[in-house]
C-alpha cells in the first residue's frame, strides 16, 4: 500500500497524538509487516514534526519501534526542558557572532542533545529514505516571501526536467538550498523551524542560527537572500497537507502518468492527525467598570494633579534645603521625580503624535480622549488585544485549515482515499458522533464508551505548549491521556474508513482490500478500549 500520514501542529500535544497514532497502526499486523510499515509519505508541522523527524531517523536507523516508541516518550515526559532551554541561553557558550541568543535557538540545542543526539538532515538523505518511507517533508514557514519552506527528501523524479530538482525542492523556489548543503544541517534546527509558533518564539534565521556540521555547499546559496526568518509551518498548512499532494505528483510522474491524465491516485490512502478543532469560543468583549477609585480617573485629572505635585515637591524640597531636613528632602524628591517622568510621559505622547505625520485635523478632535475614564481606555486597550490574538491565532489559522481540507475533500481522485483522524472527534459532546450512530450512518459498536469520552474530553483540553508541566506529568497524566486517544481515535477511524468503504467502493483497487481484511484485529482492539482506554501504552515497555 501506499499510506500518506500528517502529523498536524499542536505542540506536545501534537507530538503525543501523532505517537498514540503511528503506535497504533503498529499493532496492526498484515502479510508484509505492519500497517505503519505501509506508510511511504510523511509529512509534519511544527509539534507533529517531534514525532516524525524522529520516526523517520528511527526507520533509517533500522531502530525496532519500541526503541523509537520509548525515545518519543522519554523526551515528552521531561518537564524541565524549560529550564535547560532558559539554563542554555544565560550560558555563553555556543554561539557565535552570527547565531542570534535566543529562545528558539537555545531550544534547538536542547532538542540536538535530548531527542537526536547530533543527527542530521543527511542521515535521512539516502537511498532508501528509510524503511517504507519515499517522501519526506518536515514543513516551516519564511517571512520573506510567506511561502511554506519545507525540509524534503523523496525518491529521485526518473526524468526531470531542466533546472528541476530531481528529489523535490529543499527550500522553495524562492530559496532553493542544495543538498549538499542542507545534509549538513542539525535535525535539532529543522524542529526548531516547524515549532516556531508565533508569540511564543522569535524567528529562527537560516542559516546564520543552524548549527552547520560542515561548509559544503554553502556557495549555493544566493548571496544577499539570506539570512531568511523561518517560523512555525502552521502558519501557511497546520496540517502538513500541501507536501502530501507534491508527492502525489512526484510519483505520479514515475508511474508514468501524462499530464492531465485522468488516473488513479498512487497514494492510497491520506490520514491526517489533527488535534487543533475546527471550533472557537466566540468572541466576547471586556467591560470594566469605575468600581475602583483610579479606574474613574483621566489623563486630565492625573495631569493637573501631576503638575500641582510637581510644584508641592519642589517647593518641599527647597524648604527641606533650607531646613536641612534630610527626610523630607530624600520624600521631596521622590516625589519630584516621579511626577516628572509622569509629565515627561504627557509630553513624549503629544509629542509622538505631533510628528507622526498625521493631518493636524484629525489630531485636534483626539484632545477629548483626555476627558476619558481609565477604565474607558483599559476596556480599549484590553478588547483590541484580544481581538487582535483571536484573529492571528484563531480566525486566519482556521481559515487556512478549512482551504486545506477542502484540496481533499473536493477533490473527487481523493474520494475513499483520506481520513481525518482528529483529537476530539470522540469527546462527549461531539454532537455529529452521536447524530452518525443514531441515523443508522455507523454501527452501535462505534459508539464510544463513557471512559474514553472522559479520556478525550482531557487530551482535548491541554494547550499549545512544548512542555508538559509536572503537574499534567504526574497529577492528570495528560501525556498518557493523549498517546492513548491517538491510539484508540486511530482505530476508531479505520473502523469507521472500512465500514464507509464497504458500503461505496468506488475509487478504491486491491490494495484497500488488505485494509478491510484488518476490521477483525481492529475490533478486536477497540473492544479493549471500550473497557480500558490505555491498555496499549504497556506494549512498548
Amino acid at each position: 500500500m501506499n499510506i500518506a500520514l500528517t502529523f498536524s501542529g499542536g505542540g506536545f500535544r501534537a507530538a503525543a497524538f501523532s505517537l498514540g497514532s503511528i503506535s497504533l497502526l503498529n499493532s496492526i499486523i498484515m502479510e508484509d509487516g505492519t500497517l505503519l510499515d505501509q506508510v511511504t509519505v510523511l509529512s509534519t508541522v511544527s509539534g507533529g514534526t517531534i514525532t516524525g523527524a524522529r520516526y523517520a531517523l528511527g526507520k533509517k536507523r533500522d531502530e525496532s519501534f519500541a526503541m523509537i516508541y520509548q525515545s518519543l516518550y522519554q523526551f515528552l515526559s521531561k518537564p524541565q526542558i524549560v529550564p535547560q532551554a532558559l539554563e542554555t541561553l544565560a550560558n555563553s557558550n555556543g554561539w557565535n557572532d552570527k547565531r542570534v541568543r535566543n529562545l528558539v535557538t537555545a531550544f534547538s540545542d536542547i532538542y540536538d542533545r535530548e531527542l537526536f543526539a547530533g543527527a542530521k538532515f543527511g542521515d535521512l538523505m539516502t537511498d532508501p529514505v528509510g524503511k517504507g518511507l519515499r517522501h519526506t517533508s518536515f514543513n516551516s514557514t519564511e517571512f520573506a516571501t510567506a511561502l511554506q519552506f519545507r525540509f524534503q527528501w523523496s525518491e529521485k523524479i526518473l526524468h526531470p526536467g531542466p533546472n528541476e530538482s530531481e528529489r523535490g525542492i529543499i527550500g522553495n523556489n524562492n530559496f532553493r538550498v542544495n543538498a549538499s548543503f542542507a545534509k549538513n544541517i542539525r535535525l535539532a534546527d529543522i524542529l526548531a523551524a516547524s515549532s516556531c509558533f508565533p508569540g511564543g518564539f522569535e524567528p529562527i534565521n537560516f542559516p546564520d542560527d543552524f548549527v552547520l556540521i560542515g561548509n559544503e555547499g554553502s556557495e549555493s546559496l544566493s548571496p544577499g537572500k539570506y539570512p531568511v526568518g523561518l517560523m512555525d509551518g502552521g502558519i501557511v498548512d497546520n496540517q502538513g497537507i500541501e507536501p502530501i499532494l507534491l508527492a502525489e505528483a512526484r510519483m505520479k510522474r514515475n508511474r508514468g502518468d501524462l499530464p492531465g491524465e485522468a488516473k488513479p491516485n498512487v497514494i492510497d490512502l491520506v490520514m491526517v492527525c489533527e488535534v487543533a478543532s475546527p471550533d472557537m469560543d466566540g468572541y466576547r468583549s471586556t467591560q470594566q467598570t469605575s468600581s475602583s477609585w483610579w479606574r474613574a480617573l483621566t489623563p486630565k485629572t492625573i495631569a493637573i494633579v501631576n503638575s500641582i505635585l510637581l510644584l508641592l515637591s519642589l517647593g518641599g524640597g527647597f524648604w527641606s534645603y533650607i531646613a536641612n531636613s534630610k527626610i523630607t528632602l530624600i520624600l521631596s524628591t521622590v516625589i519630584f521625580t516621579i511626577n516628572l517622568i509622569v509629565g515627561w510621559s504627557f509630553n513624549l505622547i503629544n509629542t509622538l503624535a505631533k510628528n507622526s505625520g498625521i493631518p493636524a485635523e484629525f489630531l485636534k478632535p483626539l484632545g477629548k480622549l483626555l476627558k476619558l475614564k481609565l477604565f474607558i481606555y483599559e476596556n480599549l486597550i484590553t478588547n483590541r488585544f484580544n481581538s487582535v490574538l483571536m484573529l492571528t491565532m484563531s480566525v486566519f489559522l482556521k481559515h487556512v485549515r478549512r482551504l486545506n481540507y477542502n484540496v481533499l475533500y473536493k477533490d473527487v481522485t481523493w474520494k475513499n482515499r483520506r481520513i481525518m483522524n482528529a483529537i476530539y472527534e470522540l469527546k462527549s459532546d461531539e454532537s455529529q458522533l452521536k447524530k452518525k450512530i443514531t441515523t443508522g450512518l455507523l454501527p452501535r459498536s462505534l459508539s464510544p464508551s463513557k471512559l474514553i469520552e472522559a479520556n478525550s474530553d482531557l487530551a482535548a483540553s491541554m494547550g499549545t505548549t512544548l512542555w508538559f508541566t509536572k503537574t499534567e506529568l504526574e497529577e492528570t497524566k495528560m501525556l498518557e491521556s493523549i498517546i492513548a486517544c491517538g491510539q484508540y481515535n486511530t482505530c476508531w477511524n479505520l473502523l469507521e474508513y472500512i465500514h464507509l468503504l464497504k458500503l461505496n467502493n468506488e475509487n478504491t483497487n486491491a490494495e484497500h482490500e488488505k485494509l478491510i481484511a484488518c476490521e477483525n484485529q481492529l475490533n478486536e482492539l477497540w473492544a479493549k478500549f471500550q473497557t480500558n482506554p490505555k491498555w496499549l501504552l504497556n506494549k512498548f515497555d
